[in-house]
C-alpha cells in the first residue's frame, strides 16, 4: 500500500479539475495541489534531504501546510507540526528533540525566527509568505523553478508521515510519530461511520498543527476527492457565513468553538440546512451546547481520540447522535478498525458499569514516541496501547469519558474522579465552567478544590456552590474549597489546562 501522496496523484489524474481545497488565498484543484505538492517534493530533494529527514512547520491555517504535508509525504521526509502557541523555548526543544533540519513559518511567527536560530541548530528558514528577513528565503523562490512530475515510485504506508508533540503536562512533551498507514486508517474511522463521500463539503477550523486539524476531517476528506473548506484561523462569524456560502456538509470542532458559535450573532440567522453533522471532540462537550444545536434543528453528535490515534478511535454513528449524548462525556463506540477494552489498574477487565482505563490497539494507532523507548514500554502492552484516559460503558458498547488517570486523586482512600463532580457543578445556573483538582490535605491525603468561572452578572458564594452538590455526589467528593476566575486557562484545541491549575492553586 502507498502513502498520502499516492492520494493525490490518482485524484490529480482521475479529475484534475476538481475542487479540492477552498483557502483566502486561493482555491486548489486536485491537479493545482498535486503539482504544487511535486515542486515541494523536488525542492526538499534539492536541499539535501533525504527520507526520513525532519521539517519543522510551525503555521496557522495556511495551504502550504497542506502542500508541504503531501510533497515531503510523497519522499518520506517526515513533518513535524509546531504549536505556534508555544513559546520560541518550547518550540527550540521540540525541534532539537526531533532533529529538524529545515523550518517553513507563517508571517504571524516571523518574531520567532531570530531566537529559534539561536536556540537551534536549524539549517534554513523559509518564511511561508511575504519578503523573507536576512538569512531567510521564502517557500514561493524555493519551489518557483522545480518540476511538477511525481517525483518517483510512491512511497510506502508504513513509512513515517508526521511527528507530533503531546501536550506535555506530566513533563517534556513526547513526539508521537504518526506513519502514512496511521493516517489511512485514521480516515477509514471517519468514512465508515458517518458515511462520508466524495460529494461533502469539509470546513477545517481546527489547528493543522494538532492530529485533530489534519485528521478530522482534511485527509479523510482528500482521501475521498471531497472539498475541504480551510480558513486560517477560527472565527465563529466568518465560520457560519462559511458555512452557508460554501454549503458545507461536515463540521469538526471542540467544545470552546461550538460556545463561540453559540454566542455568535449569526447562530440560526444563516442557512445552515447544508450541514450533516456537528462533530464534537478534543474534550468532554456540555450537553446544553448539544441542546442547543438540536433545538435550531442541527445534527450534533461526537468522538473520541489522541494524537497516538491519528486521532480517532470512538464514533457516535447518526441514527445513535440522540440516544448516544445523553450522558456527560459520550463518545460513541469503538471505530471501524479500532479495538478498545477497559481495563481496572490491576490490568483486568471491566465489565459494563465499572470505570476502567480504556486500552486501543488498531492500524490507527501511532508507532511509538520519538527516542522515548522507556515511554514505549510504559504505554504498550502486547500491543495495546494505555490512553490514560477513564470511561464507563453499557451493555450496548456507549462510552462515556469520565476523567483522565492523572486527573484521579484519592481523598481518604477513596478514588474520586474530577469529571463526575465538574458535571454536577456544571448545572448550577451561575456556572459558565469549572474545573475540579486534587489539592494536598493533611486528614484526607488529598481533597477537591473547584475552580469555577461565573456566568456574566452572576454572584454565588463558595458555600452556596458546596451545598449545591449535596445530595448528588458522595460527601467525600464534594470539593473543600472553591476559588473563582475569570476564565479556566485552555490550550490551543480548548482542552483545560489542569497542570497549570494545579501548579497554582495545589498550595
Amino acid at each position: 500500500m502507498y502513502g498520502i501522496g499516492y492520494w493525490l496523484a490518482k485524484h490529480a489524474q482521475l479529475h484534475p479539475r476538481r475542487i479540492a481545497l477552498v483557502t483566502p488565498e486561493k482555491t486548489f484543484t486536485y491537479g493545482d495541489l498535486n503539482h504544487e505538492a511535486n515542486r515541494v517534493a523536488h525542492a526538499l530533494a534539492s536541499l539535501g534531504l533525504k527520507e526520513s529527514d525532519r521539517i519543522g512547520v510551525l503555521c496557522m491555517n495556511y495551504p502550504q501546510f497542506l502542500t508541504l504535508l503531501f510533497g515531503a509525504g510523497k519522499v518520506g521526509i517526515v513533518v513535524v507540526s509546531l504549536n505556534y502557541r508555544l513559546t520560541p523555548t518550547e518550540i527550540a526543544y521540540q525541534m532539537q528533540d526531533s532533529n529538524v533540519r529545515v523550518l517553513f513559518i507563517g508571517s504571524e511567527q516571523a518574531s520567532y525566527i531570530a531566537p529559534l536560530k539561536e536556540q537551534t541548530q536549524i539549517e534554513k528558514v523559509f518564511v511561508l509568505e511575504g519578503d523573507a528577513p536576512i538569512g531567510c528565503s521564502t517557500y514561493a523562490d524555493l519551489i518557483a523553478n522545480q518540476s511538477d512530475v511525481e517525483p518517483g515510485e510512491p512511497i510506502s504506508w508504513n513509512k513515517d508521515l508526521l511527528t507530533v508533540y503531546t501536550s506535555g503536562t506530566t513533563g517534556k512533551p513526547k513526539g508521537a510519530v504518526l506513519t502514512h498507514a496511521n493516517q489511512f486508517w485514521n480516515a477509514m474511522n471517519d468514512i465508515i461511520p458517518l458515511r462520508l463521500t466524495a460529494d461533502d463539503v469539509m470546513l477545517t477550523i481546527l489547528p493543522l498543527v494538532h492530529v485533530g486539524g489534519v485528521g478530522l476531517f482534511t485527509l479523510p476528506g482528500l482521501l475521498l476527492g471531497a472539498k475541504i473548506v480551510m480558513p486560517r484561523k477560527f472565527d465563529p462569524d466568518e465560520t457560519w457565513r462559511l458555512i452557508e456560502k460554501e454549503r458545507v456538509t461536515v463540521v469538526m470542532g471542540v467544545p470552546a468553538i461550538w460556545q463561540m458559535l453559540l454566542a455568535s450573532p449569526l447562530f440560526g440567522k444563516v442557512d445552515a440546512s447544508s450541514v450533516r453533522y456537528f462533530y464534537n471532540g478534543g474534550d468532554r462537550c456540555p450537553l446544553e451546547v448539544v441542546r442547543a444545536f438540536r433545538e435550531r434543528g442541527l445534527p450534533f453528535g461526537g468522538g473520541y481520540g489522541l494524537t497516538e490515534t491519528s486521532p480517532t478511535a470512538f464514533m457516535l454513528e447518526p441514527e445513535d447522535f440522540e440516544r448516544g449524548t445523553t450522558q456527560l462525556g459520550f463518545i460513541g463506540k469503538p471505530a471501524f478498525f479500532t479495538d478498545a477494552r477497559y481495563v481496572s489498574p490491576e490490568g483486568k477487565d471491566v465489565p459494563p458499569g465499572e470505570i476502567g482505563e480504556i486500552w486501543l490497539r488498531g492500524g490507527n494507532v501511532f508507532a511509538g514516541y520519538w527516542n522515548r523507548p522507556e515511554a514505549n514500554q510504559e504505554v504498550f502492552t502486547e500491543g495495546w496501547f494505555h490512553t490514560g484516559d477513564l470511561a464507563l460503558h453499557d451493555e450496548e458498547g456507549f462510552t462515556y469519558i469520565v476523567g483522565r488517570s492523572k486527573e484521579m486523586f484519592k481523598s481518604g482512600g477513596l478514588n474520586v474522579y474530577p469529571a463526575e463532580i465538574e458535571a454536577v457543578l456544571g448545572k448550577h445556573p451561575a456556572i459558565r465552567e469549572v474545573c475540579v483538582i486534587g489539592v494536598p490535605d493533611p486528614k484526607w491525603n488529598e481533597v477537591g478544590k473547584a475552580i469555577v468561572a461565573l456566568k456574566p452578572g452572576m454572584t454565588v458564594t463558595p458555600d452556596e456552590l458546596l451545598a449545591f452538590c449535596e445530595g448528588q455526589l458522595a460527601r467525600y467528593k464534594i470539593p473543600k474549597s472553591v476559588v473563582f476566575v475569570e476564565a479556566l486557562p485552555r490550550n490551543t484545541l480548548g482542552k483545560v489546562n489542569r497542570g497549570e491549575l494545579k501548579q497554582k492553586y495545589s498550595g
